[in-house]
C-alpha cells in the first residue's frame, strides 16, 4: 500500500510538472506570436531607425534628447517633453518615444527619478500591452518600472489594490496578461519594502 502511494505521488508530480512546462511553454509561444503585432525599437537596426526617423514627425526636443543634445532634469521643459513620450501615439512613433523613455528611466535620479514614477503609471496605464509585453523580455526595464511605479504608489498614498485592478482591466492581449502578474508582484515586493523602513 505504501509503494502504491509512493509510486502513485511520484505519477502526479510528474503530470504537474508536465502541465507546469506545457504552461510555461504556451505562454512562451503566445509571447513570441503577438510580438510581431508589436514592434521595438531595440529590435530595429540602425538603417530602420534612420528610416522612420526621417519619415515621421518627431518633436524637436524629443528629438535632442535622443540625440543626447539635451538632458532632462527638474525643470518645465522635461514636464513638457515627459508630457509628450508618455502621449499616446502609435506605431513608428510610439516605438521610439518608449525607447527615449525608457532610456531616461534607466539613468534617472533625485528629483527627476521622483518625478518618472507619475509617468510611469500613465505610460503604463495608457499602453498596457505594449509595456507589458516590452517588459516581459526585458525584465531590467520592468524592474526600473516597477521600482518608480511603487515609489509614487507610496509617495501619493494611492492603493495598490486599485491600481492592479485598473491594470488587469485594461490588459487585453495574452501575453501581457501572462505577464501581469510577475509584474504586479514585483511592485507589491517594493512596496512592502518601502512600507518597513
Amino acid at each position: 500500500m505504501i509503494v502504491y502511494r509512493i509510486v502513485n505521488t511520484e505519477k502526479m508530480r510528474k503530470i504537474e510538472i508536465n502541465q507546469m512546462l506545457l504552461g510555461l511553454v504556451l505562454a512562451f509561444f503566445s509571447c513570441i506570436s503577438h510580438a510581431d503585432e508589436n514592434r521595438y525599437w531595440d529590435d530595429l537596426d540602425e538603417n530602420s531607425k534612420s528610416e522612420i526617423i526621417n519619415t515621421i514627425d518627431v518633436d524637436k526636443n524629443i528629438m535632442k534628447l535622443y540625440l543626447h543634445e539635451i538632458k532632462l532634469s527638474d525643470n518645465d521643459l522635461t514636464m513638457t517633453i515627459l508630457d509628450t513620450l508618455c502621449s499616446s501615439s502609435n506605431g513608428n512613433k510610439r516605438m521610439l518615444y518608449f525607447y527615449v523613455l525608457n532610456e531616461n528611466i534607466k539613468k534617472s535620479d533625485g528629483a527627476l527619478a521622483e518625478m518618472l514614477g507619475g509617468y510611469c503609471i500613465k505610460y503604463v496605464n495608457e499602453n498596457t500591452d505594449y509595456a507589458l509585453e516590452y517588459f516581459s523580455k526585458h525584465h531590467d526595464v520592468a524592474n526600473d518600472y516597477a521600482n518608480m511605479i511603487a515609489s509614487e504608489l507610496y509617495l501619493s498614498n494611492s492603493s495598490f489594490t486599485q491600481y492592479e485592478k485598473k491594470l488587469q482591466h485594461s490588459t487585453k492581449s495574452k501575453c501581457a496578461k501572462d505577464y501581469l502578474p510577475t509584474f504586479l508582484k514585483e511592485i507589491e515586493r517594493i512596496l512592502t519594502k518601502i512600507d518597513s523602513l
